[in-house]
């Protein structure tokens, strides 16, 4: 209970600053509607509203239907029942005063409406990026639980090694992997952007990023893109490898090599910099330089937690400090269309160098743990 109210704290703190810089006056309330922020401020996951405020319990306005479960698995806070949709709402505007200076979490404009009605539109602030920059720092209880979640992808890993043939489906690959993870307690997180627990991408599939899942039969002299996100105890870990099966083209296995050799580098830089733009540039550069520029088509990687993807982002020109604790993707890949893809991915925690005879300055100043064992050689089946 501790570690959520400290997190209340920095958050209220975090929100001060920004409001100090207005000319609003009043109590500093923080309305929250997300649930994975939810669930980080109370260690209740579902519909809701949290209202924040200093020196005061804080109160999460849930559905009739949640408030049990709200009450069983809630932490330091108070709940109140209400109907659904607008009795919500209206629930959150009597815990409201007019003096209020809210700051918004969330991004559905009918509720910040709202709220503006109530308060003045002076006093309301937007305040999504600020939750997403507290959570970006993890404390050794989320580090642990990722962890967690990553001893279950490799896991994984190694029974899709066994189960990866001619003639077998994706799909059979896929509902073979979410049986095995959710016997081991994994979940599989709510990703908007498409309708599959895990990517299974098989040939010419592969060279679609965020392929779907198919019916297609694997065949000989195909690359197999195995792309896990799973939710262990809520908290994601996120990794890829590429399989080989039958006859591999040489032109194939020195494609995979250089991914290979990019996500490595990619990686190691992290102890020689202070920022992540540098890490995407140090594996873009070695496919660039290998003559497969053009196929790499999306960002190094991103941040893990709560979400599939938050804060912070490695992506080019996009200058974010490392910092120790965050927990992060690197995740280089190569897509030719029609042919194949490549990806090869880890999740990893930033650490700090631990040396007493020599002061670090800022650039060598970073070490990481790679959650993730399986290896990462070209295995052809």
């Amino acid at each position: 209970m501790r570690r959520v109210d400290s997190r209340k704290q920095k958050l209220l703190t975090k929100l001060g600053t920004l409001t100090s810089k207005t000319k609003a006056r009043g109590q500093l309330t923080a309305i929250i509607d997300k649930p994975e922020d939810i669930f980080y401020y109370t260690c209740y996951w579902g519909e809701g509203i949290l209202i924040m405020k200093e020196n005061e319990e804080s109160k999460l306005i849930v559905p009739r239907l949640e408030y049990l479960r709200a009450v069983s698995s809630s932490k330091e806070c108070d709940i109140v029942s209400s109907e659904r949709g607008k009795g919500l709402t209206n629930s959150l505007l009597k815990h409201l005063g007019s003096d209020n200076i809210v700051c918004y979490g969330g991004n559905d404009y009918w509720t910040a409406n709202i709220i503006a009605k109530q308060v003045g539109k002076r006093n309301l602030i937007l305040g999504e990026e600020q939750l997403k920059k507290v959570r970006e720092i993890k404390d050794k209880q989320e580090i642990e639980t990722i962890k967690n979640a990553s001893n279950i992808i490799d896991k994984l890993f190694e029974i899709a090694k066994k189960e990866i043939k001619i003639n077998i489906s994706e799909e059979e690959i896929q509902s073979i992997l979410v049986y095995e993870a959710m016997n081991r307690g994994a979940r599989f997180p709510n990703y908007q952007f498409t309708s599959n627990p895990l990517i299974v991408a098989s040939g010419p599939n592969g060279s679609f990023p965020h392929a779907e899942t198919s019916s297609r039969r694997i065949k000989n002299g195909d690359f197999v893109v195995l792309d896990i996100t799973l939710s262990y105890n809520h908290y994601i870990s996120d990794a890829t490898r590429t399989f080989g099966v039958g006859k591999i083209s040489k032109k194939m296995q020195d494609a995979y090599n250089l991914v290979k050799h990019a996500q490595e580098s990619a990686i190691e830089r992290i102890k020689s910099t202070n920022n992540f733009a540098e890490v995407d540039l140090e594996g873009r550069k070695i496919i660039q330089e290998g003559g497969y520029g053009d196929f790499f088509i999306h960002s190094t990687g991103h941040g893990i937690g709560l979400e599939v993807h938050e804060l912070p982002w490695i992506r080019p020109q996009t200058y974010t400090t490392i910092k120790e604790n965050m927990t992060i993707t690197i995740e280089p890949g190569v897509y030719i269309e029609n042919k194949f893809g490549i990806r090869i991915e880890d999740s990893l925690c930033i650490t700090t160098k631990r040396n007493s005879k020599k002061r670090l300055s800022e650039f060598d100043r970073y070490d990481y743990i790679n959650f993730h064992k399986f290896d990462k050689s070209l295995i052809v089946i």
